[in-house]
């Protein structure tokens, strides 16, 4: 089995710094996760309405068919 050696320069690594529009996309980010939460909460709220009123509209169809007068 051959193996190949490499030689590495014995300089140290130097990553480059963020770039600035990091912190940009960070802060846009933070929003837009706070209103996907304020959507997901918004559509619960409208499912709880929506549930709400066809139990109401259920309890007066059963109402209207048994002959029961408020």
């Amino acid at each position: 089995m051959d193996r190949k050696v490499v030689e590495m320069d014995g300089r140290p690594r130097r990553d480059a710094p963020p770039p600035v529009s990091d912190f940009w996309f960070a802060q846009v980010d933070v929003r837009l996760g706070r209103i996907e939460f304020m959507v997901a909460r918004l559509e619960w709220q409208i499912w709880l309405i929506v549930c709400g009123c066809a139990g109401l509209l259920v309890f007066e169809i059963v109402k209207a068919l048994s002959g029961v007068r408020a």
